[in-house]
């Protein structure tokens, strides 16, 4: 009896692990601009260091034909619950939906995979994205291209912008928690050494997200 039962406790142990992985969408995406930068967050759940791999992909009904855009975590660190975004600029010259053939569609899809990159759980909505012309203009596009976050002096700097835009800029950590909002008042931070995610929105122009060492 007890041999018995030590058998179903690691089974129940093993099944728990084994179904430990998942993955799913926390915001909904069913529009944007061509040109635009979104945001799309997840949350997450596994036991070991893994990868995420997200993109928004052009679709003959269900069969894959094409990526639009995409970005990966890697590593995904381990762990229950956890939250995290990608930003995706939707390329300028991408085919608007009302200009696709049915049954040519764009969805996105979001996969989690252990450190092989071997798949282990995915969210695959059904829900179709529309993609309409951006009313930004070049100039806008090039500017976000040329602007750059970096850290010095404990401090965080922003090159390339005009000193009229108005901007949100918030320091995250490689968890996707959120630690620190930069102001242009208020530049100086005071974080542990590390890797962090800055992403920065710019009324009128979109969202620059870039990896900053903190030192």
């Amino acid at each position: 009896m007890k041999t018995k039962l030590l058998l179903l406790v690691a089974f129940i142990s093993f099944s728990q692990v084994f179904t430990a992985q998942s993955i799913t969408f926390t915001s909904t995406l069913t529009e944007a601009q061509i040109g635009t930068t979104i945001t799309v967050n997840y949350e997450y759940t596994i036991p070991a260091d893994g990868n995420i791999y997200c993109a928004i992909n052009l679709y003959n009904d269900w069969t894959w034909a094409s990526m639009v855009a995409d970005g990966s975590l890697s590593p995904a660190p381990a762990g229950t619950n956890v939250a995290g975004s990608f930003d995706f600029t939707i390329p300028p010259g991408t085919t608007q939906t009302e200009d696709l053939t049915s049954p040519y569609n764009y969805k996105l899809v979001i996969e989690l995979s252990d450190a092989g990159w071997n798949w282990q759980a995915g969210d695959y909505p059904s829900t179709q994205i529309n993609l309409t012309n951006s009313s930004l203009g070049t100039e806008d596009f090039n500017q976000m291209n040329n602007v750059n976050i970096f850290y010095s002096k404990d401090k965080i700097h922003i090159k390339g912008l005009n000193t009229s835009d108005k901007y949100e800029l918030k320091i995250f950590d490689l968890l996707g928690q959120e630690v620190k909002s930069i102001t242009k008042d208020n530049n100086t931070v005071n974080l542990a050494s590390a890797i962090y995610i800055a992403k920065l929105k710019v009324d009128g122009k979109g969202v620059k997200t870039s990896k900053i060492l903190i030192n």
